[in-house]
């Protein structure tokens, strides 16, 4: 969060300098359309953000739930670390060697909620 910040401080740093050092050469109109632009881009980064900290932090509840021993549900199937096994690779659960019942299932951990 402190990184996202910092960025943000220095390209607004960067845009004053622009606009101050170009204050002749650009007129109030294409300063006012640059500005909502660039505010819409900033917005849109921070939705973005905001929707990808909260897909981590649901993941990182699933996992730890899953760990724990904790029966979750994903797209229908109840998985639990005594049938599956989870893989950090590719962020999904696949069945283990005595889970006969959902060979070769793989299982985002998107799709999965807490019961």
């Amino acid at each position: 969060m402190m990184i996202q910040f910092l960025v943000l401080v220095t390209f607004l740093a960067i845009l004053g300098v622009v606009f101050y050092a170009k204050s002749e050469a650009l007129s109030k109109k294409t300063k006012i359309i640059l500005s909502v632009f660039i505010g819409l881009l900033i917005g849109l980064g921070w939705l973005y953000e905001l929707n990808s900290s909260q897909k981590s932090q649901n993941n990182r509840e699933v996992l730890s739930a899953f760990k724990q021993g904790k029966i979750i549900t994903c797209n229908g199937v109840d998985v639990s670390n005594k049938e599956f096994i989870y893989v950090s690779g590719t962020l999904s659960f696949i069945p283990n060697d005595t889970n006969q019942n959902h060979k070769g299932l793989v299982i985002d951990i998107v799709t999965c909620k807490l019961k």
